[in-house]
């Protein structure tokens, strides 16, 4: 669940970026088909920018395993963990469960809406007198004013015998450059993406593009701009839209008349998009997930350096077999599951302030505190091998140093979950806990 969380916000970053781009560079710019195509594309590439920078379903790129060294008997792979730590992360998923369903409800209800409006333009269709054209029909229909969707162009009846012919050329411009297609697609990128404030001013620039486009397309028929103008303010009335349609009287006459009596963009202003390669570029580059991370890439360049051998020292220094309490494999009830586990490693007791040594040559993955393990030490080996030093006093030791077989990298001590001085050590192969006394020569 928290993964479509994370692709949402995803998303809606790179929209953001790429619009605030179009508002400051390109939005008073006279080359319309330039700049329909530019918003049209900020849909898709804001949703496979994430998905083919595997940003998706990634939520990040190291895990922190801290289990119990303990197993549950029906599963040795199974981890026992604090009872904090499981209410925390119980709550922690049933708050993004919560947002997850809110978000899909808002979501329906806005393809609901989109539904409701296109039916309501089928309805009033089938109940409308149809004149066929070249490439278009006119709906002489029960609506306020004229407007067009796809190859619809809508007419008030009591305009049957006499209509505006200026606003109709208008709104085939619109069926034309099929502008019903560009509204059909951000009404449903809406649909899903709703939270974002901007997008409600993203469709507001769509749109202005499209009536740009269609005032340009009547004019350049002869129509003086003057009389196109007056045509303009005479239609002139405040109208709740419907979003899905183009229509002559949008509420951007402002815009639309200082759009038509400005001086036509130079040729040399395109070069100002090529802003667009270097913004591409940067948001490629921040929203690609890296191959590894730096620890891991210490580990990769290191290990394979390292000599390939099984971690086989005794862990403890001057002790031996004798000294072990508690044998990997051994059932016992943990006091706080109340259940019988298997020991996930061996016991060495040993007075505080042994030194521990490393059983093979490594790098030090983790040194540190480490709740139920208390000091932890974890190192990795050659082959896929772990070794695992829990419960010390100090250490000898910081993360990413590489060390030798035999070194001193701890002191034993009763740091933890732990009822005496002593060693808790664990052998693992990719993962999997294996016998440390199979090891030990």
């Amino acid at each position: 669940m928290s993964n479509i969380l994370v692709y949402l916000i995803q998303v809606t970053s790179i929209f953001s970026v790429l619009y605030f781009i179009y508002i400051l560079f390109f939005n008073r710019l006279t080359f319309h088909i330039i700049n329909r195509r530019i918003l049209i594309l900020l849909l898709p590439v804001s949703i496979l920018l994430p998905i083919l920078s595997n940003l998706f379903p990634v939520l990040s790129s190291k895990i922190i395993e801290v289990p119990l060294f303990e197993y549950i008997v029906n599963s040795q792979n199974h981890q026992v963990f604090d009872s904090n730590q499981k209410e925390l992360a119980s709550s922690f998923l049933n708050f993004n469960s919560i947002l997850i369903v809110i978000y899909f409800l808002i979501v329906i209800v806005y393809l609901i809406r989109i539904l409701i409006n296109t039916r309501s333009i089928f309805i009033i269709k089938n109940k409308s007198i149809i004149q066929r054209e070249d490439g278009y029909k006119l709906v002489f229909a029960d609506v306020p004013e004229i407007f067009s969707y796809f190859k619809w162009i809508f007419i008030p009846k009591k305009e049957f015998k006499k209509y505006n012919q200026q606003i109709v050329e208008h709104e085939k411009i619109h069926i034309k450059l099929k502008h019903s297609w560009d509204v059909i697609l951000s009404e449903f990128y809406i649909s899903f993406f709703w939270f974002n404030p901007l997008l409600y001013f993203y469709r507001k620039s769509l749109k202005s593009i499209h009536e740009f486009q269609a005032d340009k397309g009547v004019l350049q028929k002869g129509i003086k701009t003057s009389q196109y103008m007056e045509l303009l303010l005479q239609s002139l009335e405040i109208q709740k839209p419907n979003n899905l349609y183009n229509y002559f009287n949008q509420p951007i006459l402002k815009k639309r008349i200082t759009m038509m009596t400005k001086p036509k963009s130079k040729n040399l202003s395109k070069l100002i998009y090529i802003v667009l390669f270097p913004v591409f570029t940067i948001l490629t580059l921040a929203f690609t997930k890296p191959s590894s991370t730096n620890d891991s890439f210490i580990k990769t360049i290191n290990i394979s350096n390292l000599v390939s051998n099984s971690p086989s020292l005794f862990p403890v220094k001057n002790a031996s077999k004798k000294d072990i309490t508690s044998l990997f494999g051994k059932f016992r009830k943990n006091s706080i599951i109340k259940k019988k586990v298997v020991h996930g490693g061996i016991d060495i007791k040993a007075s505080i302030g042994t030194p521990v040594i490393a059983t093979a040559d490594g790098i030090i993955n983790k040194a540190s505190l480490e709740n139920a393990w208390g000091n932890l030490i974890i190192i990795t080996h050659a082959n896929g091998y772990e070794t695992w030093y829990a419960h010390l006093n100090d250490f000898n030791v910081i993360k990413n140093q590489k060390v030798k077989k035999g070194d001193i990298i701890g002191f034993v001590g009763n740091t933890g979950r732990s009822l005496g001085p002593h060693l808790h050590y664990e052998v693992k192969q990719n993962g999997k806990r294996l016998n440390p006394l199979n090891f030990i020569k």
